[in-house]
This record gives C-alpha cells, structure tokens and sequence, in this order.
C-alpha cells in the first residue's frame, strides 16, 4: 500500500474540536488537530491513552509490523510510515462499522 499524495478531502459531521470551538469540516482538519494533540500530550498521558485504546497486545503488533518494514527496505520509510497510518485509519473505520473486513482475498505483499 503506498499513500496517495492526491488530497481528497471527504466530509465529517461538524462538531466543535476539544475545548476550542474549531468546526472540523474534513478528515484531514480532524487528522491535523488530533496529531498537534498527541505532539503537545505528556508522554505518560499518551501511553495511557494508547494502553486504554488500542491495548498493549495491539501497540506491541504495530510496533513489531513497522519495524519488520523498516528492516525490509528502509528506504521507504516515509512511504511505509505513510501506509502504516492509513492502515491504522482503516482498521479503526472496520471497527467502527463492526464490519467484516472489506476485502476477502489474501493480499499479496509488495
């Protein structure tokens, strides 16, 4: 998966951003605010949230898959970091729906 730099804007509802009564109009806005979030969080709050979200089974899974792409081809990891974000987004829509997943097939690897 290599990370489209084609900015496709798709709606989100309107709502008011934590405390600051911002208007998030798209994906990316909500994406930007969250990540200034986490970049200003004290490391400590941020691995509760991350212990509390995703569970430390998945964390350790995530941390393993990315270093197992670093090491394959560490020349692309701007573009493995990039697929690696976007998979994190994807899993947490499949979530979200409590849908099966959208594919149905075995992916072939790159």
């Amino acid at each position: 998966m290599v990370a489209s730099t084609a900015t496709h804007a798709q709606p989100v509802r309107s709502r008011r951003a934590a405390g600051e009564g911002e208007v998030l109009n798209n994906k990316k806005d909500a994406a930007v605010r969250f990540i200034q979030q986490i970049q200003r969080m004290d490391p400590r709050q941020l691995h509760a949230m991350i212990s509390r979200e995703a569970g430390e089974d998945l964390a350790q899974f995530f941390m393993s898959y990315s270093a197992t792409l670093i090491a394959r081809d560490p020349e692309r990891m701007l573009q493995n970091g990039s697929s690696l974000m976007l998979m994190g987004y994807l899993i947490r829509t499949q979530e979200e729906r409590g849908a099966e997943p959208a594919f149905h097939q075995p992916l072939a690897y790159a």
